[in-house]
C-alpha cells in the first residue's frame, strides 16, 4: 500500500520525500562524525540550510577552501549570520586572519552573539600577539644580521635563518591548534524536506 501511494503522488512530493530520507541520513552521519557521508548527502539536497551544512561537513574535513566556496553560495537571507560566522571560523583555520575579523564583524552586526564575540577577540588577540612576535623577530634577526657581518660567516647566517623559520613554523602550528580547541562551528538543523514555497508531502 505505501509503495502504491508513493507512486501516485505527483513528482514535486516524491522529489520531497527523497529529500526527507537524504536530511535523515545527512544528518545521522553529521551526529556520527562521518563527515565526507554528510557532505555528500548534503549536497543532493537543494536548499541553502543544506548547502551551509554541506560547507560544515566539509569544514570538518579540513577542506577550509572548498567550504568556503560553498559558504558563498548559500544566499538566503535568514541563513547570513551562520554563513558569515563559519566563513570566519574556515578563513581563521585556513591562515586569512583579516578576512575572518572581517566575517565575525560582519555577523555581528546582524546579531550579538557570544561564541562570535569570543572567536573575534580570540583572533583579534592572536593579531596583536603575532604582529609583536614578528616585530621581534625583526629586532633580533636584524641585530643578528648586523653581529653576523661583523663576524661570521654566511654559513652560519644561513643556519640562523634556518633556525628561525623552524621556530616560525612551530609558532604557527601551536596557533592553528589554539584554534583547533576554541573556535566553534554553527550547525543548522534540516527539519523540512522543503523551503520557500514548495508543498510538504506529509
Amino acid at each position: 500500500m505505501k509503495m502504491l501511494l508513493l507512486l501516485l503522488l505527483p513528482f514535486s512530493a516524491q522529489a520531497g520525500l527523497f529529500d526527507f530520507l537524504s536530511i535523515y541520513q545527512a544528518n545521522r552521519a553529521y551526529e556520527s562524525q562521518d563527515y565526507k557521508v554528510a557532505g555528500e548527502k548534503f549536497g543532493t539536497i537543494d536548499q541553502d540550510s543544506a548547502r551551509l551544512n554541506q560547507a560544515n561537513s566539509l569544514y570538518k574535513q579540513g577542506l577550509y577552501k572548498q567550504s568556503l566556496k560553498k559558504y558563498q553560495s548559500v544566499k538566503q537571507e535568514n541563513l547570513t549570520f551562520e554563513r558569515l560566522y563559519n566563513s570566519g571560523n574556515a578563513y581563521a583555520k585556513s591562515g586569512q586572519i583579516n578576512q575572518a575579523i572581517d566575517s565575525y564583524e560582519s555577523a555581528l552586526k546582524l546579531k550579538q552573539d557570544q561564541d562570535a564575540v569570543f572567536n573575534l577577540e580570540l583572533l583579534k588577540k592572536q593579531k596583536r600577539r603575532r604582529v609583536k612576535n614578528k616585530e621581534d623577530d625583526n629586532k633580533k634577526h636584524n641585530k643578528q644580521k648586523n653581529k653576523s657581518q661583523k663576524n661570521k660567516s654566511k654559513e652560519k647566517s644561513t643556519n640562523k635563518q634556518q633556525q628561525r623559520e623552524k621556530l616560525d613554523s612551530i609558532k604557527q602550528q601551536r596557533w592553528e591548534k589554539s584554534l583547533n580547541k576554541k573556535l566553534r562551528t554553527l550547525m543548522i538543523p534540516l527539519n523540512q524536506p522543503n523551503e520557500d514555497n514548495e508543498q510538504n508531502p506529509w
